[in-house]
């Protein structure tokens, strides 16, 4: 049984006109998910507002992650 279930199709991924490739295996398929990244003010107080959020593409062969920072 997988750790966690991803429920996006893997799709290929185009980054600044460039086909995405796994750093880890060199598959092209990803699941798309957003995660945010916690600060020291975000973990002590806790406001949502202050969270920086991040685009998290999974690797659908072997899992490995690949973050990218929204802008």
């Amino acid at each position: 049984m997988p750790l966690i279930t991803l429920k996006t199709d893997a799709a290929p991924v185009e980054i600044a006109g460039q086909r995405l490739k796994c750093l880890m295996c060199q598959h092209e398929s990803f699941h798309q998910r957003r995660s945010h990244l916690d600060t020291a003010l975000t973990t002590t107080m806790n406001p949502d507002w202050v969270d920086r959020q991040a685009y998290c593409l999974v690797c659908d062969q072997c899992g490995f992650i690949h973050w990218f920072l929204s802008k």
